[in-house]
């Protein structure tokens, strides 16, 4: 992956994140972010600091333990010394040289802490007092060590006269008062830096605390924000909410309105035929049979006289018989006037029947209990689907077997015709798919379903659904 490709990555993905935080909430965020890190880098140096100041005052605090064992030592010193003269133990002389090493080992221990002290010898003054220091050290030993000598070989009168001389005892002051000088000094820079690093730990607490509280202003704006927009996200949920309710609802008023309206065209359309049925009846069917009759009567008034124009009568007779049949069909086929005759279910089963008669089908019925009473629109819906899908099955499926059921079950008639037959391309338009449309437009106008399954030599199968109850949104 390149870096171009790497940051149109990193583009897209800030870009999301903005979408889904929004600008001020990560605007916010990052700023935390920032403060945090300035918050960490100045408490670490701080932190660094006070390790540093500490390590000061440790090191102070040694040096005035070890000019205090320095003293100590020299006391020590001087104690055998004036132990020896009296006692004459050499065991004293020992002690005595011990505490001298010690002393010198004090004083190179002192030097060392106090060179590497460079922020607290102001103009060189612990060095100069330090080697001022040492000299006192080595003559006051000088002079011990004389006196210890002078015993040794016999001189005890020298030996106190040297003790009793004052350049000893002003040796030994000077001494006192150098350490003294040291001692003070150290605690002094050991309180200046104690209160440094007070100071500074105040400090660091103060910017510690104070970055906290920023940070959780932060915090507390970013979760702010996020529950504005929480709030804002859900006023709007909710306001989709009832948009969506609203919108439903009128979808289901409109759903509503336009079966009504298919139900109205379907009712509509049936009167129309009922009407015209019935003018065929009455106004075609009473002039057809007022012609039969004129042409009987003809042909009874000249059978004897003209042979020829009663063959030609009788051939119009025939004519007018196929006329008047096919005009029965013809009203049949626009309003079956024996549903009001004999009843809707009566008048199904002599449908069914009547058909597999007529085309020698095997044929497996069933029909509800005829105690089921229908909407008049339902009822011509069901038998015009039943005729149509029949009429089809007569005409082009060719089947020897015809199973028709139908069952009324939780509001809803299940209505499932099959047939054996040579089956249908449903994707070509023909004459049957025609048909099946006709029969789809119905049972849509009712708010029922049609599933049909067919294919070239495979039968046809015909699944409806039709709600009984119309009269509900």
């Amino acid at each position: 992956m390149d870096i171009k490709a790497f940051g149109n990555i990193l583009a897209r993905w800030g870009d999301k994140l903005v979408k889904r935080l929004g600008g001020r909430v990560l605007a916010i965020l990052l700023a935390a972010m920032v403060l945090a890190l300035i918050a960490v880098f100045i408490t670490d140096a701080w932190i660094v600091e006070i390790e540093k100041q500490s390590a000061q005052i440790s090191q102070v605090q040694r040096n005035i333990m070890v000019l205090q064992q320095l003293r100590t030592s020299l006391n020590q010193a001087e104690s055998a010394q004036r132990g020896y003269l009296l006692n004459h133990k050499n065991e004293l002389v020992s002690a005595f040289d011990q505490a001298i090493d010690a002393s010198r080992r004090y004083i190179q221990k002192v030097e060392g802490l106090l060179t590497s002290q460079t922020d607290f010898m102001q103009d060189k003054q612990e060095q100069s007092w330090l080697i001022a220091l040492s000299s006192s050290l080595e003559a006051r030993n000088a002079e011990m060590k004389l006196a210890i000598s002078l015993v040794q070989t016999g001189k005890e009168e020298e030996a106190l006269q040297v003790v009793k001389l004052d350049h000893g005892a002003a040796e030994m002051a000077k001494f006192m008062q150098y350490t003294q000088t040291l001692i003070d000094q150290q605690s002094q820079a050991q309180t200046k830096l104690m209160q440094k690093r007070e100071k500074t730990i105040v400090i660091t607490r103060s910017a510690v605390i104070g970055s906290t509280l920023l940070l959780l202003l932060l915090v507390i704006m970013v979760i702010r924000q996020l529950v504005q927009e929480m709030n804002h996200r859900d006023q709007l949920r909710q306001q989709l909410a009832r948009d969506c309710e609203t919108y439903e609802e009128r979808m289901r008023e409109n759903s509503y309105m336009m079966k009504t309206l298919a139900l109205d065209y379907q009712s509509d359309v049936e009167r129309a035929r009922q009407k015209l049925a019935r003018e065929l009846h009455d106004e075609l069917g009473s002039i057809l049979t007022a012609t039969k009759m004129d042409i009987a009567w003809t042909i009874r008034r000249v059978k004897d006289r003209e042979p020829e124009l009663v063959d030609k009568l009788d051939k119009t007779m025939g004519y007018l018989k196929r006329g008047i049949e096919f005009k029965r069909q013809v009203v049949h086929n626009l309003h079956p006037s024996i549903i009001s005759t004999i009843g809707f279910w009566p008048a199904l089963r002599s449908l069914v029947e009547d058909m597999a008669e007529r085309n020698e089908w095997t044929l497996d019925l069933i029909l509800p209990d005829e105690t089921v009473e229908l909407q008049e629109t339902v009822s011509l819906i069901v038998y015009r689907v039943v005729q149509e899908t029949l009429n089809n099955a007569s005409k082009y499926a060719q089947a020897t077997e015809v199973s028709v059921h139908l069952v009324d079950s939780l509001d809803h008639l299940k209505l499932e015709i099959d047939d054996n037959g040579i089956g249908t391309d449903l994707d070509k338009k023909t004459s049957t798919t025609h048909g099946l449309s006709g029969i789809r437009s119905r049972i849509m106008a009712l708010g029922g379903s049609v599933d049909i399954t067919s294919a070239p030599d495979q039968g046809f199968s015909l699944m409806v659904i039709i709600p009984t109850r119309l009269g509900s949104a």
